[in-house]
């Protein structure tokens, strides 16, 4: 098979793989809305259910996961309690007796405790209101999965739904975790009340508290989930994460950002972009208008061009109140395609470079026979992505070996055969330069672009070899890459944290048998 064939084969099964959605609704063609009329069969229960979970999310967004973070802070106030009470455990300070006293007739290690069962409570009371939240967004997910494998979508063997579920699972599971030990805390503490400080059961029970406290922040802290939710319609992003990637891409924009949506919205787009099919002008497809919107809302973001060149690009292939409608959509407007961008920015920053550093070569004037330009994440967390542009500025067709190479990486070596062709800068009558819009997509459209993920094997300092060659095996360029393969700064610390609190959390559940034990040992 000649390397003719290959390429073909090779647009084909990215062609296929680009519109696997696509395909599922395609064959309910002759039935328009049948997804919606799905859902209109629970339309009032989805109704409840989504009013509980915009409420329930505010209500985390203020205490919880976001705001004052009470869930961290409580746990905390808690242990500073016990060391406080354990400090005044034989003794009572002369303004406790003179000011408190009379308000709470008891010891002041005794009034410490019972403040920490009341904060135990509340951190509970919202750690419980939490986990309705996640219950509430999973029946919402597991009710939207119905109603599309219902009508014959094959949502649920799309890509990303079973992480999606075990993503899920996995929260409760980590809440339910944190909520026990948290509970045995309070319980435990709430018997240590029951005895009077004399007592010898009582400090026992107090470290089996102090223990059950720490082990159950230290579940939270390492086990932290993202935060999902299904009423937004970027709700489940954080939830999702995107394939390994081996590729070559077709339509780089489309690409990429549809490689981090999940499949929830991705059905909800695929959807409602094919009502706006009809209206697209004749010598254009939707995919063609899904990459160029995409590319120039990147523009846009960038300040690069203003709100009447971004829509003057569009309108040779949509009419002014189509666009009006893309972007004033109840769930898929403009903030919608906005988190998007900004996602696939966060994971994929290195194509966001090299497409701003092959703007800038394009505004300089800059030419050459090749570019070749190679990029990836400085500090590698997890998988990472390396990103490749060839751009072909000769006359003719040009056939290369694109070789990823790396040690410290899987897989080890990669292989490409590109065929490049030629690009063609774009002739106009008027006398003024072209401007960005003109210019920059058919620009972007003519490189070839590889995505390559890479699975980290090792932590420390690694290198990456990519090298360019001709048919033959010369070399026309090469980059090497030296990364740090290390989890960030924020995730360090907090999987540091939590592992200093399981251990605290060990000491302090075996402080009450060590006398014990150490009897048994003669020692």
């Amino acid at each position: 098979m000649n390397d003719s064939s290959l390429d073909d084969l090779s647009d084909g099964l990215d062609v296929l793989a680009d519109d696997v959605l696509e395909s599922d609704l395609d064959s309910l063609e002759r039935q328009p809305g049948i997804v919606e009329s799905a859902r209109s069969d629970a339309s009032s229960q989805l109704d409840s259910l989504r009013d509980q979970e915009r409420l329930l999310l505010r209500l985390d967004r203020l205490l919880i996961s976001g705001g004052a973070r009470f869930v961290l802070i409580m746990p905390l106030i808690v242990i500073i309690n016990f060391g406080l009470a354990h400090s005044y455990r034989n003794s009572t300070p002369i303004w406790w007796l003179d000011h408190m006293q009379d308000v709470a007739p008891v010891e002041m290690s005794t009034g410490i405790h019972i403040l920490s069962l009341f904060i135990l409570v509340a951190d509970l009371t919202l750690l419980l209101l939490l986990f309705r939240l996640l219950s509430v967004s999973k029946t919402i997910f597991q009710m939207e999965a119905e109603s599309l494998t219902t009508v014959g979508l094959t949502f649920k063997s799309a890509h990303g739904y079973a992480e999606m579920r075990a993503t899920i699972d996995s929260s409760r599971r980590q809440l339910v975790a944190t909520m026990s030990l948290l509970l045995l805390a309070a319980v435990f503490l709430a018997a240590a009340l029951s005895f009077s400080v004399e007592d010898a059961l009582s400090p026992r029970l107090l470290a089996l508290s102090t223990g059950t406290l720490l082990a159950g922040h230290g579940v939270h802290l390492v086990s932290n989930q993202s935060r999902f939710n299904v009423t937004e319609p970027w709700g489940m992003l954080e939830a999702f994460s995107p394939p390994i990637h081996p590729a070559v891409l077709r339509r780089p924009f489309s690409d990429v950002i549809k490689a981090h949506v999940d499949p929830l919205l991705a059905f909800r787009i695929t959807e409602y972009l094919r009502t706006v099919e009809g209206e697209v002008r004749s010598g254009y497809s939707i995919s063609q208008l899904q990459e160029k919107l995409l590319h120039l809302l990147h523009l846009r973001r960038r300040s690069l061009i203003d709100e009447e060149e971004f829509r003057e690009a569009l309108e040779p292939m949509i009419g002014p109140d189509t666009i009006e409608r893309l972007f004033n959509h109840p769930d898929l407007g403009e903030e919608t395609w906005d988190r998007l961008l900004s996602r696939a920015r966060t994971d994929c920053a290195p194509f966001f470079r090299l497409h701003d550093r092959l703007q800038m070569r394009q505004e300089s004037g800059r030419v050459g026979s090749v570019w070749f330009d190679v990029d990836m994440e400085n500090l590698v967390a997890g998988p990472a992505n390396l990103f490749a542009f060839v751009l072909n500025q000769t006359d003719e067709q040009l056939d290369f070996i694109l070789r990823v190479q790396t040690p410290d990486f899987r897989p080890n070596e990669c292989v490409y055969r590109l065929r490049v062709e030629p690009y063609e800068e774009i002739q106009l009558d008027s006398m003024l330069p072209p401007n960005l819009t003109q210019t920059l997509p058919p620009l972007m459209a003519t490189t070839r672009i590889i995505w390559q993920s890479l699975i980290p094997s090792a932590t420390g300092e690694a290198t990456v070899t990519v090298r360019l060659e001709d048919t033959e095996g010369n070399l026309v360029s090469g980059r090497v890459l030296t990364v740090q393969i290390r989890p960030d700064l924020m995730t360090r610390l907090r999987l540091s944290t939590g592992a200093l609190f399981i251990v605290g959390a060990m000491i302090a559940l075996l402080s009450p048998t060590l006398p014990f034990i150490l009897s048994i040992l003669g020692l």
